[in-house]
Formats: structure tokens, C-alpha cells, sequence
């Protein structure tokens, strides 16, 4: 059992272990709006806060479940004062009876709250009113016009956040996605995220997916990595509706960024992992870290059938990708096949892929790779995938490959030879320590030296004058391995 390359394998950690919000090129306008601040004092003299963070909106679950007339009448007498600064504590008896009220006493305070948040001249007054609105999905069209219209960047981002803790209703997405037209950059990607949270919190399945393929297809605001993350971040409940997007998208786009995430869900130990998991167990549970699970296959299907059938080159690039981390061997004879995709990009993947995957049923095609792509890339992974499968039937072509015409394909052949250790395979490294390029006879010294054969070691003495102090370190270093190491600098033995 070999192990798989730890990068390869960690490449998904990289793109997929963090959520973040790129909110996108600003012009010198938004820029100014996302740098205005609010006045120390308004024309009346009433302090007005700058508040970088607006207050939290109310938690229901700390709000009484009933309100009495008295509460009620003495929350509702008061007229509101458009020019006093008021804060969420000052509001929040009206907060109350919007949310417990009754149907009367409810209308009331909501009409007292969206004029405190449409026509108050104080920014804290309008921020603790659009706070105090998220409860109410009456008041959808209220926030909307602050997020859209108001000037200060407090109330927008007050207005927004209630808009984003509200139920799913076709009012509040129809808000949210007005709201990622704004000028102001930070907004929008607020809208975009409150957009994707409140669909994915209410989806159910069965649910309509056309909201997750024009999300998926979007690259404005990086919607579309965004939507992945979010997706990825939901698991296997979510793989369903990104299977049903990867087999029916209508864009290439959209069926990308969901083969992107169902590889991400599915990810897992496989069985060329085995002795990578075995060698890293002391260490995860040392640290006190999640065991690594198995791959999910539910995704394995749907990226074969990608792979395999999908017009675009770059859903059946990340398919390809996917199947990799995936590592089943029903997958290599749909590998072996993509090796003459007429895309490099696939290919590429494909060479990768059978790296992870058992690819004895890969090998024809993985020579053939090696022997006529005219991708250097492609050549190189092939090469690499030949020398993971461990089958003897890779020494052939691995040996064909110490003669290409590229020294970055000599020099995967030459570390993979070393897997190998027969009669042909040692002649193949012992030629290449004249190589012209450096790094190629330093591989084939060091893989020469791995081998352990006594063959050797008259090549690796001579290999120890080489003008690169790097061969010569490595031939040295292999002849102390095999007890040889008196042998350096002309000592009589060596004659």
C-alpha cells in the first residue's frame, strides 16, 4: 500500500477550510461612502454615536410572552421625538409590544419605529429602530428603503442584519437581493451573505434549486465561491441538491462550483490512505483532533458520470479533481479515458487522479500519456501516477521517460525508478548520473541510493566528483548508507 502525497490530499484545507467576504473593487464614490462618519452633534445639539458595531437587536428569548394594557399604553403614549437620540434600551418596551402586542398595539408601534427609523434626524435613533424592526415582517419594505437610502453606514448595516435574521419570505429575499445592487460595497456582500444563510436555513428538499445555480454562476462579490463554502460548510445534507445542480445546470459555471463542492463534502480516507492514516493516527489523537472519516461515495457516482460525459472542459476538470480525492478504483478506467481529454487541464487532473486512485486498470493509458502528450505537466503526472501504482508493468515506460525531452520529466522518472529495484531500472538511474541537468542527476544519485545495490557503487564513487556539490553531497550520503562511505576522495581503496 503507498501513501498518497500529503499535498494533494491537504490541497482541499487550502481553498475550503475558512469562510471569508471579499467585498469587491469600490470606485472613489464608495470608497467615500464606506469611509463617512457620522457628526459628533446634529443641528440640534443631540450627540450622535458613530457606532463601528450597532447595538444587538433584542433577544426574544429573553422578552416576556404577554404585555399588559399599562406596559402597552405607557410604551405607546409618548410621541416619538424625531430629533432625540435614543437608544435600543430606550426602544425596546416598543420592541416589546411589536412583538407580543396586540394586533392594535402592534400597528402602533410599528408605525412609531419605522418614523424613528425613516425620519430621524439622530444616527443612534435610527439604528435602535432598525434593530427593533428585524421581528416584524411588516416592516420588510422599511428596512429596505434604509439599507438602499440612508446616509450613514450604522443604519444601513443595522438595517441589513435585521433583514438577515428574518424568516425566508419571498419580501425579505426580494429585499436582500435589492440590497446587493447598493453602492456600498460592504453591503452588498451583508446582502449576499444574508441571502445565502436565510435560503440555506429554510431549504428543505424538494425546495426549488434555481436560487443555488444563479448563486453558483454568479462571480460578482465571488458569489460563487461564497455559495461553495456555504454548501460545503452544510455537509452531506446539502450533497442532494449540489448532486441535482452538477446533472442539471444549465452553465458550465454552476455545474463546476457544485462538482467543487460535492469532491469537498465527500472527501475522505481512501483506500490508498490507508498507511497515510496509520503513520498520522499517533498524531491526531496525540493533539486530540477529529479522526479523519471515510470518503462519502453518494458523491462518487456524480462525478464519475461528470467526468465522463459533461460538455465543459472545467466541470470535468474539477470532476476529475473530485474522483481523486474520492480514491476508488471504479474510477480509473474513467481517469485512463480522460488522459486523451482534448482539454490539458483535464488531463492534468486525470494524471493526478490516478495517483490517489488504484490504477492498474489506468496503466495502457497512463503509458501512452507518458510516451504522447505534448503537455509537459501531463507527462510529468503520468509519470508520477505510473511510479504510485506500484505494478511492475509501470518499470517500461517509467525507463522510456529518462529520455524526455524535458529534464522536469526525467527527474519524476528517475525518483519513481526508485520504487523499483530490478536490474533495468538501475541501469535506467546509473545512465542518468551524466545527465545534463543538474537536479536530474541529483535525483537519480539520491535514487540510486535508496535501491541500496551494490551495482552502484563504482557509479555513485565517480558521481562523488561531480561539479554540483549537490550530487556529490547525495552520492556520498547514499555510499555511507551501504557502508562505503572510505571510498571518498581517492583513498586506496577505491583503487
Amino acid at each position: 500500500m503507498r501513501i498518497a502525497p500529503v499535498a494533494l490530499w491537504l490541497m482541499i484545507t487550502a481553498l475550503f477550510g475558512a469562510a471569508i467576504v471579499l467585498p469587491g473593487c469600490t470606485s472613489e464614490e464608495e470608497t467615500a461612502a464606506v469611509n463617512e462618519e457620522a457628526p459628533a452633534l446634529d443641528e440640534h445639539g443631540h450627540p450622535v454615536g458613530t457606532h463601528d458595531e450597532e447595538p444587538p437587536a433584542p433577544d426574544p428569548a429573553e422578552m416576556p410572552d404577554a404585555v399588559t394594557p399599562e406596559q402597552a399604553e405607557a410604551a405607546l403614549s409618548q410621541e416619538a421625538d424625531l430629533n432625540r437620540a435614543y437608544s435600543q434600551a430606550d426602544i425596546s418596551p416598543l420592541a416589546t409590544v411589536l412583538r407580543i402586542g396586540t394586533d392594535e398595539q402592534k400597528q402602533k408601534a410599528r408605525e412609531t419605529l419605522q418614523r424613528l427609523l425613516l425620519q430621524s434626524t439622530v444616527v443612534e435613533t435610527r439604528v435602535a429602530a432598525a434593530s427593533s424592526l428585524g421581528m416584524d415582517p411588516n416592516s420588510v419594505g422599511a428596512l429596505s428603503q434604509a439599507v438602499m437610502n440612508d446616509p450613514q453606514k450604522p443604519v444601513r448595516h443595522a438595517a441589513i442584519s435585521s433583514l438577515m435574521s428574518a424568516e425566508a419570505t419571498p419580501e425579505v429575499l426580494a429585499a436582500l437581493q435589492r440590497a446587493q445592487a447598493a453602492p456600498d460595497p460592504e453591503i452588498r456582500a451583508a446582502a449576499l451573505t444574508g441571502e445565502m444563510e436565510v435560503r440555506l436555513n429554510s431549504y428543505k428538499p424538494g425546495d426549488d434549486l434555481a436560487w443555488i445555480v444563479r448563486l453558483l454562476d454568479r462571480r460578482r462579490d465571488d458569489a460563487s465561491a461564497q455559495m461553495q463554502m456555504r454548501l460545503v460548510q452544510r455537509g452531506a445534507p446539502i450533497l442532494p441538491a449540489a448532486i441535482n445542480v452538477l446533472r442539471t445546470g444549465p452553465s458550465a459555471q454552476a455545474r463546476a462550483a457544485a462538482a467543487t463542492a460535492i469532491m469537498c463534502i465527500c472527501a475522505g480516507t481512501h483506500p490508498k490512505q490507508e498507511r497515510f492514516a496509520e503513520l498520522s493516527r499517533a498524531n491526531i489523537e496525540k493533539e486530540g483532533l477529529e479522526k479523519p472519516q471515510p470518503a462519502n461515495l453518494d458523491g462518487l457516482k456524480p462525478l464519475e458520470d461528470a467526468l465522463a460525459n459533461d460538455p465543459a472542459w472545467e466541470v470535468r476538470a474539477v470532476a476529475a479533481q473530485g474522483l481523486a480525492y474520492l480514491g476508488q478504483e471504479s474510477s480509473a478506467p474513467l481517469l485512463g479515458d480522460a488522459l486523451s481529454d482534448e482539454r490539458e487541464e483535464v488531463r492534468w487532473w486525470a494524471a493526478l487522479g490516478l495517483e490517489t486512485v488504484p490504477s492498474e486498470a489506468a496503466l495502457t493509458d497512463l503509458s501512452n500519456a507518458v510516451r504522447r502528450d505534448e503537455s509537459e505537466r501531463v507527462r510529468a503526472a503520468a509519470v508520477r501516477s505510473l511510479g504510485w501504482s506500484g505494478s511492475e508493468s509501470a518499470i517500461k515506460p517509467l525507463i522510456l521517460a529518462t529520455g524526455d525531452a524535458s529534464a522536469a520529466v526525467r527527474q519524476v522518472a528517475a525518483q519513481e525508478l526508485a520504487r523499483f529495484k530490478s536490474e533495468v531500472s538501475l541501469q535506467a538511474l546509473v545512465q542518468l548520473f551524466d545527465d545534463q541537468d543538474e537536479d536530474v542527476r541529483w535525483a537519480a544519485v539520491v535514487a540510486a541510493g535508496e535501491l541500496r545495490d551494490e551495482e552502484t557503487v563504482p557509479a555513485l564513487i565517480e558521481a562523488m566528483r561531480d561539479p554540483s556539490p549537490m550530487v556529490a553531497n547525495a552520492a556520498e550520503r547514499a555510499l555511507q548508507r551501504m557502508g562505503r562511505a572510505e571510498q571518498r576522495f581517492g583513498f586506496e581503496s577505491e583503487t
